[in-house]
């Protein structure tokens, strides 16, 4: 490369002592200033046929268009030069030498370009000579020229294509704010063509601030795009580009991401189920409207009515959980249309539903109240079925009834409980003595926690007749409750409840198994004959996994046949856990123990369930038995579950026998057990063993003397 580079070099000098004659101080500055130069130069005159031929040429010319040594020379014809190079491809393939030296003949100046072999771009740039025939001529590389504006023109294009096809709506306005570029995107979310897209009307921004002050400002801004049939939610970013003061803007579409934002908002806001507001919303709503009433700028009296579905629990249990959602549903909208439009309704929970009301009088508030106990008095149908419930209300008011949320949702809450315990249907209003009464349920909680370590409990008995022969065939043994505090009995009816409530009642389950599979040995010992005791079982007992080997190993403790034990399940526990208590009935029977449904007919069942259980007694309630000799048709049902009975192999009993009327009434109904104050009222078992002593056992009992 250096001796190509030195023969090119002779061949300049020798081209320049041709042009110069003598050595003189002029040529040799000129020769050094062509070397220095980073063109190629090439000076063409006129020969004698008036073509261009080599007169003047520094080395760099033979370097940049990659010449053969000795080719570049005085003389040579610019033609052959031309040629030489397009045979070699340095011209594009529509390269026309003669078009080329007619347009050099016609121009005072022009430009080409063209790629030596090694691919480096060269631009020849030509002047004609005004003093003489001929031109100048400088061959330039500008490799790193083209590749710069090839990689621009590919990132121009690139960023083009981008902003293009950009998800995000982006436009150009110049100076003047005419727009001069709007992607797909943007055209998209305008639903317009370009010409007829009007930023300025378009775009509606939420500060109420105009868009033409957010233009200047710059910045981002969240706004509407209105159309007939939807309007479009964005975030609008405005950029100013350069000094010129164009401006780029970005339209970022949020109408999706918003509509979830407000979806997942009122979701946590509102019940799935029913779409009213869920407890969330009703603590939010009363927590404001409570700070507005202490603040004085409440408009009117603030009321809290407290709702709870009666009877919704044994439709959801005898019809499913489908069937009790729908029927929740159409509940919820009842509520809403018979609250107005001027309250608001909520689910809490369950069949738990609350309505916040503003009146200006409590009366208004109560009338509400009934009027949605009347709504959901009426029936229901759903999937076919026709369906009853009931619904009771309690009422407080903020400022009357309590200053804060919590004081008034309790004082609400308390009014309803009274409703539920004094018959449900009905509408009441807070009264503090209603407070002072869950005051006490809360300290006899206290107490019946107590109550097991201080031994506070005892079972009585009470016999079961066979009312044809007038035998004592069984003993049911019946928990009681002595509250020292009070210095009374409470009824199981108030404490069995809150035992189950507090998690207690197995414990005292277990307790009352155990007493009585005892006594059962103790009657052994004091010599009575088969003395079988009903036991009565808490569904929540009964859910025990260990229940079966606990009533094992008492069993086995006292040596008692389980032939003498029956377990009393209610009708409500074998209809709602049917599967479940099958299963644990299976295992009590096969143990040897017997098995009763109790308060048979004070539900909605039918004696399908029992005939899918394992039993081997049924228990009349005694609200049926109650009609007894003063309702034909009440004769008909308890005759009609005899005869069923008897055909499915059950003993039958009739609980709540309390006149001679029903005795002698179910005596002509054939093989009926009995029992009831009139037959035996519970006692101890002392006093039990006494009377065994004087009837015996085994022998018949006159009623009318129990």
């Amino acid at each position: 490369m250096h001796n190509l580079e030195a023969r090119r070099r002779r061949d300049f000098n020798q081209g320049m002592d041709a042009l110069i004659d003598g050595a003189s101080d002029d040529a040799t500055l000129m020769r050094e200033m062509l070397e220095q130069m980073r063109q190629g130069i090439v000076l063409y005159e006129h020969d004698a046929s008036g073509e261009d031929v080599v007169r003047l040429f520094n080395a760099q010319a033979a370097l940049v268009l990659e010449l053969p040594p000795g080719f570049i020379r005085k003389g040579l014809r610019r033609r052959d030069l031309v040629n030489f190079c397009a045979l070699r491809g340095d011209h594009p393939a529509d390269f026309d030498p003669a078009a080329y030296f007619s347009v050099m003949r016609q121009k005072g100046e022009g430009e080409l370009m063209m790629q030596s072999p090694s691919g480096r771009w060269v631009q020849v740039t030509w002047r004609r000579r005004a003093a003489a025939g001929g031109t100048l001529t400088l061959y330039t590389d500008v490799s790193e020229k083209v590749a710069c504006e090839r990689q621009l023109t590919e990132t121009r294009e690139e960023y083009r294509t981008l902003a293009e096809f950009a998800p995000t709506g982006i436009a150009k306005l110049d100076p003047a704010g005419r727009l001069v570029f709007a992607n797909v995107a943007a055209l998209d979310l305008l639903d317009r063509p370009m010409e007829e897209v009007d930023l300025a009307h378009q775009i509606e921004p939420n500060d109420d601030i105009s868009f033409a002050t957010h233009l200047a400002r710059g910045g981002r801004f969240e706004a509407d795009i209105r159309m007939p049939y939807l309007t479009r939610h964005v975030i609008v970013s405005v950029h100013t580009v350069g000094e010129c003061g164009a401006k780029i803007i970005s339209l970022a579409d949020v109408t999706r991401l918003r509509e979830a934002r407000s979806q997942i908002e009122h979701m946590a806001c509102h019940d799935s189920l029913t779409g009213l507001g869920n407890r969330r919303q009703f603590n939010l709503i009363w927590q404001k409207l409570a700070a507005e009433a202490a603040a004085g700028t409440a408009t009117g009296m603030q009321h809290l009515i407290a709702l709870d579905l009666d009877r919704f629990k044994r439709i959801n249990d005898d019809h499913g959980h489908g069937v009790g959602d729908r029927l929740l549903q159409v509940a919820a909208s009842r509520i809403r249309l018979a609250a107005g439009e001027g309250a608001s309704s909520f689910r809490l929970g369950g069949d738990e539903f609350a309505v916040i009301s503003s009146s200006a009088s409590r009366r208004d508030a109560v009338a509400t109240a009934e009027a949605i106990i009347g709504r959901l008095s009426e029936p229901f149908e759903i999937d076919g079925l026709t369906l009853a419930i009931g619904c009771s209300a309690g009422i407080a008011t903020m400022l009357v009834d309590g200053s804060t949320a919590a004081e008034v949702q309790r004082a609400a809450d308390v009014a309803l409980y009274q409703v539920k315990r004094s018959g449900r249907g009905l509408v009441a209003c807070f009264d503090p003595a209603q407070e002072r009464h869950i005051d006490e349920r809360q300290r006899l909680e206290s107490d019946l926690a107590l109550a097991i370590a201080r031994n506070e409990f005892t079972l009585a008995y009470q016999p079961q007749i066979d009312l044809d022969t007038g035998r004592i065939v069984g003993i049911e043994a019946l928990l009681r409750w002595h509250n020292p505090r009070l210095g009374c009995l409470v009824s199981p009816t108030d404490f069995v409840p809150l035992a189950e409530a507090l998690g207690l009642i197995g414990l005292i389950d277990i307790w009352v198994m155990k007493t009585a599979i005892a006594q059962i040995r103790q009657f052994l010992d004091a010599g009575l004959e088969k003395p079988f005791i009903s036991i009565n079982m808490s569904p929540l007992t009964l859910k025990r996994p260990d229940i079966v080997d606990l009533l094992a190993d008492a069993l086995a403790q006292h040596r008692v046949d389980p032939g003498l034990v029956e377990i009393e399940i209610t009708e409500g526990v074998a209809i709602a856990d049917r599967q479940s208590v099958r299963q644990v009935l299976d295992r009590i029977r096969a143990g040897g123990m017997r098995v009763a449904i109790d308060d048979f007919g004070a539900g909605h069942s039918s004696l399908a369930y029992i005939q899918s259980l394992a039993v081997d007694r049924v228990k009349i309630d005694r609200s049926i038995i109650e009609g007894l000799g003063r309702e034909d048709r009440t004769l008909a049902v308890v005759a009609s579950i005899a005869a069923l009975c008897r055909g499915l192999g059950l003993r039958l009993t009739a609980e709540g026998i309390e006149t001679e009327a029903q005795w002698q009434t179910l005596r002509t109904l054939g093989a009926i057990d009995g029992q009831g104050f009139y037959l035996g009222v519970p006692d101890t078992a002392q006093a039990l063993l006494a009377r065994f002593g004087r009837d015996g056992f085994s022998g018949q009992l006159s009623p009318h003397v129990a």
